[in-house]
């Protein structure tokens, strides 16, 4: 519903986030108030491993990273610890970016989970790159946690996976080489 242009505020938006990264398996979920006091932000250690009843949720998760409609989000609801209260107008899938950044790089063995639910995050991050605004206020501090998943996705490239999913991993790196060389890094 999300993805569909459902008109919803970003104190359902921090539920809902809180809720799918508890279903997804993180540890350390804590709700934690903003220093302002005006909202709160999620934060979540790592999932090791993700629980076959959450495969549908990441699945679904793409959808909501993929959609197009606007929701002004502060800095501080997402975690950042700039004192600067003022919303940023981004895509409603930006709140999740963090979860679907957390969840690529902290999975033990991404060619373990099921072909389409591997694809679905490939293709996740691949929206990521392209979608979303990494030198706005809001997301800017995710910048390394976004280098360090295609960093993961490289990786990819040295197992036995599919063709397909090589091939996504390889997008990967081409689409953050291309839209984010200022702050790639030694990546190659």
């Amino acid at each position: 519903m999300i993805a569909d242009g459902i008109a919803i505020d970003n104190f359902t938006l921090l539920k809902i986030k809180a809720h799918l990264v508890q279903v997804i398996g993180f540890n350390d979920v804590t709700v934690v108030p903003a220093p302002s006091g005006h909202t709160f932000y999620v934060r979540f250690g790592e999932v090791r491993e993700i629980p076959q009843l959450a495969f549908p949720c990441i699945n679904e998760l793409l959808s909501v990273l993929d959609a197009h409609h606007p929701v002004n989000l502060a800095p501080s609801a997402m975690g950042s610890h700039t004192e600067d209260g003022h919303s940023s107008p981004l895509l409603v899938g930006s709140i999740f970016v963090d979860v679907s950044l957390g969840m690529f790089c902290t999975v033990r063995d991404l060619s373990s989970l099921p072909v389409l639910t591997a694809k679905s995050m490939l293709e996740a991050l691949v929206i990521i790159i392209y979608k979303h605004d990494f030198e706005s206020r809001t997301l800017k501090h995710l910048q390394q946690n976004l280098r360090r998943a295609v960093m993961r996705a490289l990786e990819l490239l040295l197992q036995d996976i599919s063709y397909e999913l090589r091939q996504l991993a390889l997008s990967i790196t081409q689409a953050f080489i291309k839209r984010w060389h200022s702050f790639m890094g030694s990546l190659l």
